[in-house]
């Protein structure tokens, strides 16, 4: 176990020298890169990857967008589409059966629908309206996942 260890050590030392790779460069976000740095060589980005991989910090870092991660896009589409409907379920409904409105056009934008592309979505909504919300006590969660299938047809 000591020659690991020693040999571990002294590929550390000796690999700041050979490969000139940050580790913020090569392992990605996450508590190795929060710990580690702007450190250079092998061992640095062999460490930093493991601690990188342990407890799922990378993971947790890129759905939070924490320890040096960004949360992914469409995540943070998602999610931002998610509040908007639960905040906005009755009103959302109206312009959604109506086909216009301004609820629907915030929605439109959060879910980055482009100008060309607007009218085609919101008639799809308009026309599915009957399955986004099949009951009156349909749960906002259901809508947005129904929004962002139909959406997704497009």
């Amino acid at each position: 176990m000591k020659k690991w260890i020693v040999a571990l050590g002294a590929l550390l030392v000796l690999s700041g020298t050979s490969y000139a790779a940050t580790v913020a460069e090569d392992c990605g976000c996450g508590l190795g890169k929060e710990l580690i740095g702007e450190k250079e060589g092998l061992g640095w980005n062999l460490l930093g990857t493991f601690l990188n991989g342990t407890s799922g910090n990378q993971t947790f870092g890129m759905s939070t967008g924490t320890l040096g991660c960004s949360k992914p896009e469409k995540f943070v589409m998602n999610e931002r589409m998610d509040i908007f409907v639960a905040d906005n379920m009755d009103s959302l409904a109206v312009d959604i059966a109506t086909g216009n409105g301004e609820n629907l056009d915030a929605l439109m934008e959060i879910a980055q629908v482009s100008g060309t592309e607007k009218a085609k979505a919101c008639e799809a909504l308009q026309n599915n309206f009957d399955s986004i919300y099949p009951t009156a006590n349909v749960e906002n969660t259901d809508v947005a996942q129904s929004i962002r299938g139909i959406l997704a047809q497009i």
